[in-house]
C-alpha cells in the first residue's frame, strides 16, 4: 500500500462518531516491494544516548518515476475560528499572528463553526478592516462563512458585499452554514430535514450572496460525514460552488476513555491512519468526480475542543504531520485546522493567547510547521516493510518545485531506528531537520532542529545536520516518537 505507509501491525481503532452521532477514523500500512529510485533502508544501528533502546529494522521504498500520487501548494496548511470570535479584536495585524501565520505559507484562514449558524449577525466595518490588515499581513486568504441557520437574505447580501469590497483578491470563497447535515439534531431546523430542502436553502442563500457579490467564488457544503448529503450537494452544485468544503474530526467527538496516554497510542495507531486514509480518500474522490478541489475546511484530532492532554500535546504534533501528508495523496487541496485565539490552551488549538496581543504556538503547530519545511511540489509513491512488531514508521516522498528530492520519515514507536539510506543517482551530502519533544504527552518544549518559535512569531532553524550519501548508502538515526525530513541534491 502506497501512502503514510507503516510496517506495524494494524491496532483497533474506536467507532468513529460524528458531532453528536457518529463520526471518523484514520490508519496505517505494511508494504514491501522493490522500486526503481530512491531506496532508505531502515536498521539496526545502535547510536550514542540511545545504546538501551530497542531497535527495530524496516526498508522504505520511494518510486521516483511514473505517476505522482498528489501535490502540495503554499495554500496547503490553514487555520479555522468561529465566526463568533471575529469581533473579539484578536484578529489583526498588530500581534505576533501575521509571522505565525505566514511561517506555515501563503494559507487560508475560513471562518465558520456552528456560531456562524447560532450568534453571527455579520461582521462590522471595524472589525472588517482588522481582518482585511491581518489577511495582507500574513500573506493569507480568507474562507468566510454567511448565516444559512437563520438566514436572512438582504443581511447575507450586505454582509457578502462589504466583505468582498474589503477583502478584495484575498477573499478566497463565501459559503453558508457550518454542517447542514447536523442542523435537525441541533435544533436548527425540525425532523426531518431532508436534504432536498437543504439544497433549496443554500441555493437561496448562495442567490443572495450573489446579490451583493455577483463575482464572488463560491464554496461548501461544509457537512459534518454524510456522503449521501455531498454527493446530492456536488449532484446540483458542482457549476456553482468553486471549492467542496468538507469537515472531518480523525477521534470523532465522544471519548468513553478521558485518559490522554490511552488515546495516544490510538491517534498514532496504523488502524486509525488506515481509516484516515479511507475517508479522506471517499470525499477527494466525490469532489474529483464534480472537477473541483476538496478543502477540509474544519479539521483536528477530536471535536468538540478535543482531548485535554492529548489535543495539545506533543503526540498531536506528530500526528498532524502523517494527517496532512495523508490528506494531499489523497487529493486534498487544502487543510483548515480549528481552533481559538483564547487562554484556552489544553485543547485542540493550534494557537493560544497568552497575553495581549501575543499567540503561543501549541505542539500541534510545530508538526504544521515542519511538514510546511517539507516544500511544496509532487509527491511520490512509498512503500514501507519491515519483520519487527516494534516498527511503526511513516514515509513520505516529495520532489519540491526547487528541485531535489525530501523525504519525511516518522518514527511512531517507542523502538529506536538508526537509519542507512541508500539510493539511485545520488552521491553527495545529505541534509537533515528533526522534530522532536520531551515526552509523547508534553505540552511544550517541543523543537525543530533544536529551536523554538520566537515570542515574535519568527522561527529560524539551527543549521541542518548534514550526512554523506555514498554508492553503499549513509546512515542517519530515528530516535522513538520522532520525525525528520531529509533532503537530497
Amino acid at each position: 500500500m502506497t501512502g503514510r505507509n507503516r510496517p506495524s501491525a494494524k491496532l483497533a481503532a474506536p467507532a468513529a462518531h460524528r458531532r453528536t452521532n457518529s463520526r471518523r477514523h484514520r490508519g496505517r500500512a505494511i508494504a514491501a516491494v522493490l522500486c526503481s529510485g530512491l531506496c532508505v533502508f531502515l536498521v539496526a544501528a545502535r547510536t550514542a544516548g540511545h545504546a538501551s533502546l530497542p531497535v527495530y529494522y524496516a526498508t522504505v521504498n520511494v518510486t521516483t518515476t511514473g505517476k505522482p500520487v498528489g501535490t502540495i501548494t503554499d495554500q496547503y496548511i490553514g487555520l479555522s475560528f468561529e465566526s463568533g470570535t471575529l469581533d473579539s479584536g484578536r484578529f489583526n495585524s498588530n500581534t505576533n499572528l501575521p509571522r505565525l501565520m505566514s511561517n506555515l505559507g501563503s494559507s487560508v484562514f475560513r471562518f465558520g463553526g456552528d456560531t456562524v449558524d447560532t450568534t453571527y449577525t455579520g461582521i462590522t466595518p471595524q472589525v472588517l478592516t482588522a481582518l482585511a490588515g491581518l489577511a495582507n499581513a500574513a500573506g493569507w486568504s480568507v474562507l468566510y462563512s454567511e448565516d444559512l441557520g437563520h438566514f436572512n437574505a438582504a443581511q447575507v447580501t450586505a454582509d457578502a458585499k462589504a466583505v468582498t469590497a474589503a477583502l478584495g483578491s484575498r477573499l478566497l470563497a463565501i459559503g453558508c452554514g457550518n454542517e447542514p447535515d447536523e442542523y435537525a439534531g441541533n435544533g436548527l431546523r425540525q425532523r426531518p430535514y431532508p436534504v432536498t430542502q437543504y439544497l433549496a436553502e443554500v441555493g437561496a442563500c448562495y442567490h443572495a450572496i450573489r446579490a451583493g457579490a455577483p463575482n464572488v467564488p463560491l464554496e461548501g457544503p461544509d457537512t459534518a460525514s454524510f456522503h449521501s448529503w455531498l454527493a446530492a450537494f456536488l449532484g446540483r452544485a458542482d457549476h456553482t460552488v468553486s471549492w467542496v468544503g468538507q469537515h472531518y474530526y480523525p477521534l470523532g467527538c465522544m471519548f468513553p476513555v478521558t485518559s490522554p496516554a490511552a488515546w495516544a497510542g490510538t491517534l498514532l495507531s496504523p488502524g486509525l491512519a488506515d481509516a484516515e486514509a479511507a475517508k479522506i480518500g471517499s470525499y477527494a474522490a466525490l469532489a474529483k468526480s464534480a472537477h473541483l478541489p476538496l478543502t477540509i475546511s474544519e479539521t483536528n484530532s477530536a471535536c468538540h475542543g478535543g482531548i485535554a492532554g492529548l489535543s495539545n500535546s506533543y503526540a498531536s504534533a506528530l500526528w498532524v504531520i502523517d494527517y496532512l501528508l495523508t490528506g494531499a495523496k489523497q487529493g486534498v487541496h487544502a487543510m483548515e485546522f480549528h481552533g481559538g485565539l483564547n487562554n484556552s490552551c489544553v485543547g485542540y488549538t493550534v494557537l493560544c493567547k497568552v497575553s495581549t496581543g501575543i499567540y503561543s504556538p501549541q505542539p500541534i503547530y510545530y508538526g504544521m510547521l515542519f511538514t510546511h519545511l517539507l516544500g511544496t511540489g509532487t509527491m511520490w509513491p512509498v512503500t514501507v516493510s519491515a519483520t519487527s512488531r516494534l516498527a511503526n514508521l511513516t514515509a513520505f516522498a516529495l520532489k519540491p518545485t526547487s528541485g531535489g528530492l525530501r523525504i519525511m520519515l516518522e518514527n511512531l514507536s517507542s523502538a529506536q531506528a538508526s537509519v542507512a539510506l541508500h539510493h539511485v543517482g545520488f552521491v553527495g551530502t545529505g541534509s537533515m531537520l528533526r522534530l522532536a519533544g520531551p515526552s509523547l504527552l508534553a505540552t511544550s518544549g517541543v523543537t525543530i532542529q533544536g529551536q523554538a518559535v520566537a515570542a515574535d512569531g519568527g522561527f529560524t532553524p539551527s543549521q541542518p545536520s548534514s550526512f554523506r550519501c555514498r554508492p553503499s548508502g549513509c546512515a542517519v538515526s530515528l530516535p522513538p516518537y520522532s520525525a525528520a525530513v531529509l533532503t537530497l541534491g
